[in-house]
């Protein structure tokens, strides 16, 4: 792969985690301690970040580094999973909210 490719993967990949996870530039940006503007010129491929850079990404988007490298087809199911994850996660906060509710207004009573 070119590096003109791997940059392409990259700064791609960073928007797709930064989308999947519900986030916006400004939050990315917060998160991973880099400044807003800095972050979209990241992601249009305009400038290049470093390792620390790309560990502070992947820490934010809650990935490993080298998925942000990893082309669309390689990565699918990396993907897949952080969305299957994503889902049982909110139905597991449901449950538990739904049987503390239960269990408050049980002894409550």
């Amino acid at each position: 792969m070119e590096p003109s490719e791997i940059k392409k993967v990259f700064t791609s990949n960073i928007k797709k985690y930064r989308m999947l996870n519900g986030m916006t530039q400004m939050e990315l940006s917060i998160a991973a301690d880099l400044s807003v503007g800095f972050l979209c010129d990241l992601e249009s491929g305009k400038k290049w970040g470093t390792l620390e850079t790309m560990a502070k990404l992947a820490k934010a988007l809650r990935v490993k580094p080298y998925q942000l490298l990893l082309p669309e087809e390689e990565n699918n199911a990396s993907v897949q999973l952080h969305e299957d994850l994503s889902e049982l996660s909110q139905s597991l906060k449901t449950a538990v909210d739904t049987q503390i509710g239960s269990l408050l207004q049980k002894y409550a009573e």
